[in-house]
């Protein structure tokens, strides 16, 4: 019989290795599902490339944005190429900041939405914080203001659990535009303050300007039009002296509208003369037009009609030119957003083929499995059915053939039980489909209760003490080993049974017993227990109880259960179950007396 099991287990591991070399070695080249890096010698060359045009694209966004723009789609086609998930997110966040300042919000809706699902994909919650903080600005440019302050809010709860104030600040600002927007002044005024405060903590001079200039826009909303050119103002030099050209144009076309609404129509003209010059210079159309609108309405109202129809020919031809720009600009980002899907659609068809040679192994090794775990079984069974007859015929040759029969099942089959458990648990569910791993789970359960049975087969076949002195002793000794555990306190009691019994009742109470207790201590979560074991005329009675949870689903009492059914059914017994909620279960057995030994 051990020649089997090892001629078994050698067939086992030898298509097992197959399937490592075949299989597996594939599919553990990927560290996950998402990392999808196409790694070629020229990767890190790109990699440092992709770095420096995100240094140089951050700088020229408050600059020149038509070169911002050139650069981020560079670093966006570089991470395409090798399908680097943390180059395409630097560039999408990159262009999110773009079409924030470009004020192009449908797109900056598709933008930011990719840096969300890449961001949480890939583990780099800052940039899920950021992408939430452009989807707020879309969602307050389109009246949706629940949705931007849920943004929001979710942004900040991300920074503040990363200590990432800088950007905290700058969504605590935007949340006071998202109020100002909804006419809601004075929230939206503690928002600045506190986004003031924490932009003068850091030293962000950038940060204090913005948040002025974003107060002084509330008051030009209010009608306060000196609060509204006091703070501009402000916020007007301190960009000056970064000379930071975006932060430049922004504000005079704010403080040329101010001085418009104070009917100031020459220092309008003169604010946004030099707006539009500088806007020529940083290449945003959004701003040329503001400051267009802004010099014709000046001159209208100057009653200047040569130069406020010049400059309304201006608009128009600007808004034109925009229109045209942004849908080209779109159509590109667009196409490159489809290209991207495009090489992950084929990189997931690579992974799908690779899937199917995989699936196609684990079938016919699943095969394998079942028919191993069945022909152990059936050996199993008449291993079992051999014993009794080995009984019946001789009761002390039975007493050496178990003793033979459990050296053999725990040195050989269970050291195979043991091993083929071992490289169950090497294989790599992830990698399986949900029908694989149905397969695979099936599989491993009944390699483990395998491998439980022949343990269990193993260690009570023939306890020493039941041998040698019957159950009664067996059940002393028991309970004692059960009440060195402090958690359950078991108590005996034992009436009759002066004699003792036929040695395969006395073995299968005993087994009854140690199966039941040994369900008490894993599943009842009961303090105490009682086994009674009654001799009665033509009957012995066993009764087990405690004072646990008790069973849960009656219809479906699991293996242990199921084998207490089957020995005492072997016996000719009966069995009933009795289940509470409060008192917990019990179980009574009563089998018929055989003639004793």
């Amino acid at each position: 019989m051990a020649k089997l099991y090892r001629f078994g287990f050698v067939i086992f591991t030898y298509f097992f290795l197959i399937g490592i070399r075949t299989g597996f070695a594939e599919s553990t080249r990927k560290d996950s599902d998402f990392d999808q890096t196409t790694y070629t010698k020229n990767f890190p060359a790109d990699t440092l490339l992709i770095y420096k045009y995100h240094k140089l694209a951050s700088y020229y966004l408050h600059y020149d944005a038509e070169r911002s723009f050139i650069y981020s789609k560079q670093i966006l086609r570089l991470a395409q190429k090798h399908q680097w998930p943390k180059g395409k997110i630097i560039a999408y966040d990159l262009l999110s900041s773009y079409y924030s300042i470009d004020g192009s919000y449908d797109i900056l809706t598709q933008v930011s939405n990719e840096v969300l699902t890449l961001s949480k994909r890939a583990g780099m919650p800052l940039y899920t914080a950021s992408a939430k903080r452009f989807l707020s600005e879309a969602n307050s440019e389109h009246k949706q203001f629940e949705f931007a302050q849920e943004n929001l809010q979710s942004a900040i709860e991300i920074c503040t659990a990363l200590g990432q104030d800088s950007l905290k600040a700058l969504c605590l600002e935007t949340l006071g535009n998202v109020y100002r927007e909804k006419l809601e002044y004075r929230e939206a005024l503690r928002y600045y303050d506190s986004a003031y405060d924490a932009y003068k903590k850091l030293g962000s001079q950038w940060g204090m300007a913005s948040t002025l200039q974003s107060r002084g826009y509330l008051y030009v909303r209010k009608r306060e039009l000196d609060k509204a050119e006091k703070y501009i103002s402000q916020a007007l030099v301190m960009f000056r002296k970064m000379n930071n050209r975006y932060g430049i144009v922004n504000a005079l076309n704010d403080i040329g509208n101010v001085y418009f609404e104070q009917n100031n129509f020459d220092g309008a003209i003169k604010a946004e003369k030099e707006a539009l010059e500088l806007s020529n210079l940083y290449h945003s159309l959004q701003q040329t037009n503001w400051a267009l609108i802004c010099l014709h309405k000046a001159y209208k109202a100057k009653k200047q009609p040569q130069q406020a129809m010049y400059y309304l020919e201006k608009v128009d031809y600007n808004r034109r030119t925009r229109d045209r720009d942004r849908i080209s600009m779109e159509y590109s980002m667009y196409k490159l957003m489809y290209e991207n899907q495009q090489m992950d659609s084929e990189i997931q068809q690579k992974i799908i083929e690779e899937q199917n040679i995989i699936q196609r192994f684990l079938i016919g090794f699943s095969c394998l499995i079942v028919g191993f775990a069945a022909f152990l079984w059936l050996n199993n069974k008449k291993l079992r059915q051999k014993n009794a007859a080995i009984k019946e015929a001789l009761v002390q040759g039975q007493t050496i053939e178990r003793k033979r029969v459990a050296a053999e099942l725990h040195d050989h089959l269970g050291g195979t039980l043991a091993s083929l458990n071992w490289y169950l648990y090497g294989m790599d569910k992830k990698l399986l489909s949900e029908e694989e791993q149905k397969i695979y789970n099936s599989v491993h359960q009944m390699v483990g209760a395998a491998y439980r049975e022949v343990r269990s087969l193993s260690h009570n076949l023939m306890p020493p003490e039941l041998e040698e002195h019957g159950l009664v002793m067996a059940l002393q000794r028991l309970v004692g080993k059960l009440n060195e555990n402090n958690s359950i306190q078991f108590a005996l009691n034992i009436n009759g049974l002066d004699k003792r019994l036929d040695k395969k009742v006395e073995f299968e109470l005993y087994s009854i017993v140690l199966e039941l207790t040994n369900n008490i201590l894993k599943h009842s979560k009961a303090d105490t227990a009682s086994i009674a074991l009654e001799e009665a005329g033509k009957t012995i009675s066993l009764s087990i109880a405690d004072n646990g949870a008790g069973i849960k689903n009656k219809s479906n009492h699991g293996v242990g259960l199921g084998n207490v059914k089957n020995r005492v059914q072997s016996l000719k017994g009966k069995i009933n179950i009795s289940n509470e909620e409060n008192p917990g279960t019990k179980i009574d057995i009563e089998i018929p007396k055989v003639e004793i030994y």
